[in-house]
């Protein structure tokens, strides 16, 4: 039973300082795979997606807009790359929204895996021919209710589970709380982010990556041409602050050009990059991509997405 505990503590030891090397940024606070997100239209714009118009991913930029959406449904799935030539980090996920009437609902599901090390030995030395990859799982459930035909309220449930080892996992509960705002154009959003309870290895306890979000927006429509101006500022509870901006522009609501900056510290789950990103949509079915760049760490790092929607 000692031998068993002490094998168990250099696993875990191991792979948080392994994972660390492959990836200091993206690892600097648990559960990164709440912070850095799946949707492409967002991360093209700075991240800036809290008062964004609501679509399948609107549980991770803000739950309360779904009740405010002019779809009934969208649902979509996508895969994103994260720092391929520096950690080689992988998102896969899928989100859906459906809006009837006043009421919207959401599901959200997300997961990350990271890059695989050796076994550790109960001597603390790496084995070479056994791997294992860490992982993130987040399965959320959204609610949106419009009080107003200008302003509505959303709460969203989630269940996480993150693996650092074969016999190491930790499972928390969280929720979101969220107001969105939109009439004559203009658009603001305000959301606080994975408030739960904490993530604990060993004997050791860590929060989830809680946060503030308050975005703003303003919509231009120019004949079949529109603009829709975005920024966002994030306050996490660790200490750090993030903030985006963005802007979209879209041709008979058919094809979508977006371009944006995010800037976020040496802490922040995701750091300083410049974004750019293409959308296309016909007869319902969309296809989304976004490419990060200007930044060491996330240079290259890339997102798409398949969906539809009506």
């Amino acid at each position: 039973m000692i031998m068993k505990a002490i094998y168990r503590y250099i696993t875990v030891v191991s792979a948080a300082m392994l994972l660390a090397v492959a990836g200091m940024h993206v690892s600097a606070q648990t559960l990164p795979s709440l912070v850095l997100g799946q949707d492409p239209a967002s991360l093209a714009v700075g991240m800036s997606g809290c008062a964004s118009d609501p679509g399948a991913y609107a549980v991770q930029n803000n739950v309360a807009a779904i009740s405010l959406s002019e779809k009934t449904l969208d649902a979509q799935i996508g895969m994103g790359l994260w720092q391929p030539a520096y950690a080689d980090y992988k998102t896969f996920g899928i989100a859906a929204m459906y809006r009837l009437g006043k009421l919207g609902l959401a599901l959200d599901s997300r997961m990350l895996r990271m890059p695989a090390y050796g076994g550790v030995s109960d001597n603390g030395s790496e084995v070479r021919d056994t791997e294992f990859s860490p992982s993130e799982l987040s399965v959320s459930a959204g609610a949106s209710y419009s009080v107003l035909d200008f302003l509505s309220v959303g709460l969203a449930l989630r269940y996480a589970d993150s693996k650092l080892a074969e016999d190491a996992s930790s499972a928390v509960f969280g929720a979101d709380v969220a107001l969105y705002f939109k009439k004559n154009g203009i658009k603001a959003g305000l959301s606080v982010n994975n408030l739960g309870t904490k993530v604990k290895f060993l004997d050791r306890a860590y929060s989830q990556p809680m946060m503030a979000k308050l975005g703003a927006g303003y919509d231009l429509t120019l004949g079949k041409s529109a603009l829709d101006f975005m920024a966002e500022v994030d306050v996490l509870f660790s200490g750090s602050l993030m903030a985006g901006a963005g802007c979209e522009y879209s041709f008979n609501e058919m094809v979508y050009v977006r371009a944006g900056y995010h800037y976020g510290s040496s802490i922040d789950v995701v750091p300083s990059y410049a974004s750019a990103g293409v959308g296309v949509s016909v007869f319902g079915a969309k296809l989304n991509f976004a490419y990060l760049f200007g930044s060491k760490t996330l240079g290259n790092s890339m997102c798409f997405s398949l969906g539809y929607s009506f």
